[in-house]
């Protein structure tokens, strides 16, 4: 995680860099901004005043096949006096041959497995129709507080995709991740192998089955397992069915949340559907999942979601809103709970929306309570691309007593 003196020292000479060779009258310039307060008491009645900055701008220049992104966070609580910065993203994509595209700087990686946030360089190739080639190599980086790894050593990796061919489409990965930098001490590399693969049928209805696999050659282990179904048999009625299996190789020495609290595999199956009973007016929307997990060597327990809402829509007034109730039960305790939702577009600058949930939750250590929360939010759009919200949040449970929050929201978009 970088420091506010990082920001300066790196972060704004580095972000010049990438906009210098892209400032011209034929540039297309693009910025998405936040900024996103509140004020509120802490669990020792202190007060906090958190504000969350997030900039993201992106320039292009066509003519020179140039382009770059930048995504960062500053946070500051005037009170307690605290400050921190996150930088998400500052990459330059070049084209130089229509076929070949370069990625070179921090920038979001998801070739297959997990999303990684790398400094790296990535390569992508796409000379033969309909197949693409992609390489990187980079240092992963870590953004959040409390990391368990520090050294995030290197992480290489190709993939072979097939874009689209008759309505399939698919790609093979391997990765190599090395928890330390040093290329000689091969105790913690990786091996990864995976493959991902989705094929929509020719027909009216259009159904799309898809499934994924991905196994850590090192620890010999399956990662995770996806095979699933898309069906639609009529318009009014939308269905889907997935299998899933997740696992992890407990021998090396990177520690996971996952790996730390199971002792096994995760297995879990999901079904959802969405039923339009009134077309442009009235949608049922259901799903419900299903989890086995080794909560101890030979020891299993099983888990049930189920959360369901009905989503009633009047756009002769911009009027949205439906209830909802859901259901959870795992080896920890269960809970019911039921929500409300509504939205309210006033006129074509002005919104509110309005959210309340009440649940009552059981535990395995008897610490039986109830939970209630409400949010409110009004938002209006001042001149073209920026929007000023405020909004109120209240809770109510077993460790807040009454906790009252006031925010506010300031949104500006230019392209």
């Amino acid at each position: 995680m970088s420091s506010m003196s990082s920001f300066k020292n790196i972060v704004l000479p580095f972000t010049l860099f990438l906009l210098f060779p892209l400032s011209g009258q034929s540039a297309d310039f693009h910025i998405d901004s936040s900024l996103l307060g509140q004020v509120r008491k802490n669990s020792e009645g202190q007060t906090e005043v958190p504000i969350n900055g997030y900039l993201g701008f992106a320039v292009a220049q066509p003519s020179w096949r140039l382009s770059s992104e930048t995504n960062m966070r500053l946070f500051r609580d005037f009170d307690q006096k605290i400050n921190d910065y996150d930088l998400y993203q500052a990459v330059l994509h070049i084209n130089p041959t229509e076929p070949l595209k370069i990625d070179f700087g921090r920038q979001f990686v998801n070739q297959g497995f997990s999303v990684e946030t790398l400094d790296a360089i990535r390569l992508t190739l796409t000379a033969i129709d309909p197949l693409a080639v992609t390489l990187y190599s980079g240092i992963p980086r870590s953004v959040e507080r409390g990391d368990f790894n520090k050294d995030d050593g290197l992480l290489t990796g190709l993939s072979l995709a097939l874009r689209d061919l008759g309505g399939t489409r698919g790609a093979l990965h391997v990765a190599w991740r090395k928890n330390s930098i040093q290329l000689s001490d091969l105790q913690n590399d990786q091996v990864f192998t995976g493959l991902n693969i989705s094929h929509r049928f020719n027909v009216k209805s259009s159904p799309m089955i898809y499934g994924l696999f991905e196994y850590d050659a090192t620890g010999k282990t399956v990662n995770s397992g996806t095979a699933g179904v898309d069906i639609y048999p009529s318009h009014r009625l939308a269905l889907n069915a997935e299998f899933d299996y997740y696992d992890i190789n407990r021998k090396y020495d990177r520690r996971t949340i996952f790996g730390t609290f199971t002792k096994g595999g995760l297995i879990s199956g999901r079904f959802s559907s969405t039923v339009t009973l009134v077309p442009g007016w009235l949608d049922f929307v259901e799903t419900y999942a299903y989890q086995s997990v080794a909560i101890q060597e030979g020891i299993r327990k099983n888990g049930h979601l189920l959360d369901t809402s009905l989503e009633i829509n009047i756009d002769t007034i911009g009027f949205t809103f439906g209830p909802g109730y859901y259901f959870a039960k795992s080896f920890g305790g269960q809970v019911h709970g039921i929500r409300f939702f509504g939205q309210e577009q006033f006129t074509e600058k002005w919104t509110a929306d309005l959210g309340v949930d009440y649940s009552q939750y059981k535990k395995v250590t008897n610490d039986n309570d109830y939970a209630f929360s409400t949010i409110a939010w009004t938002g209006y759009e001042v001149v073209k691309g920026l929007t000023v919200s405020g909004g109120f949040e209240f809770n109510q449970n077993n460790l807040f007593n009454k906790d009252t929050r006031g925010s506010f929201k300031i949104d500006y978009r230019f392209n």
